[in-house]
């Protein structure tokens, strides 16, 4: 994960593992990192690939935080992270078709009513999390903005003109799973939509848009793409809200 260097405060944060509570009452593992002040700030729902709660994934909320969110990271595969393909389609496959989002829903409903959140709540995801931030932003009413790196909006094609939150999609320029005509496609449905959505897609990169050990051109690529990110919900996510003093005469 690069340094970032936008123009916003950086705050001292706090993180570490932690546990929600699904709405059906089963606790949900998941990462959580957020400014150490006592403020308001608006809530992020990260949602990782499908090689898991990874270290780069972690470094991504750490760095959200530090720009002022409140970032939690439901940890889809309960522990486990994939080092191969093979091993990730395994985890994707334990993790059942349909049953990813509902534990999304819940962490975004847990922002929603976090006392140390604003209320101003959007759903960032990667990969398989990008698909998951598309769905969140065609199913939740109270969503202000997503944002998918290299999400896959085929299942959702035909729905994106009606989406409940604006959304920026972001891809590689050399991105193999998602054809420059389904990039195309989805651009096309967003942009009959009334909301302001973005479609950006990145030179040089591929799938993979977070690296542990990026050289000079991939951390430039990086930085580029989070600028993208950053400038998208400070346009779309309520500023964080200082706590009312009570003077004393």
């Amino acid at each position: 994960m690069p340094n970032y260097d936008p123009d916003h405060v950086e705050h001292t944060i706090i993180a570490g593992n932690v546990q929600i509570v699904l709405e059906e009452g089963k606790p949900d593992p998941a990462y959580w990192a957020y400014p150490t002040l006592g403020m308001k700030f608006p809530g992020v729902a990260l949602i990782h690939d499908w090689w898991g709660l990874t270290s780069s994934v972690r470094r991504l909320a750490n760095l959200m935080a530090t720009m002022g969110h409140y970032v939690i990271v439901p940890d889809l595969f309960n522990g486990e992270t994939a080092h191969t393909p093979q091993q990730a389609m395994r985890l994707v496959e334990a993790l059942g078709e349909g049953n990813g989002y509902p534990r999304i829903h819940s962490a975004l409903a847990v922002l929603e009513r976090h006392n140390n959140c604003n209320g101003s709540v959007a759903a960032v995801g990667i990969g398989m999390g990008g698909s998951l931030a598309f769905e969140a932003a065609l199913t939740r009413t109270d969503l202000e903005a997503a944002v998918a790196f290299a999400g896959f909006p085929q299942r959702f094609f035909g729905r994106f003109k009606d989406a409940r939150a604006p959304i920026l999609a972001l891809y590689g320029e050399h991105e193999p799973h998602v054809v420059p005509a389904a990039v195309d496609k989805l651009r096309k449905e967003l942009t009959a939509s009334t909301l302001t959505h973005k479609v950006v897609t990145i030179p040089g990169l591929g799938h993979e848009f977070l690296f542990d050990h990026p050289n000079d051109i991939q951390r430039e690529q990086q930085r580029l793409a989070l600028r993208e990110m950053f400038a998208f919900m400070d346009k779309h996510l309520q500023s964080a809200i200082k706590p009312k003093i009570n003077k004393t005469k």
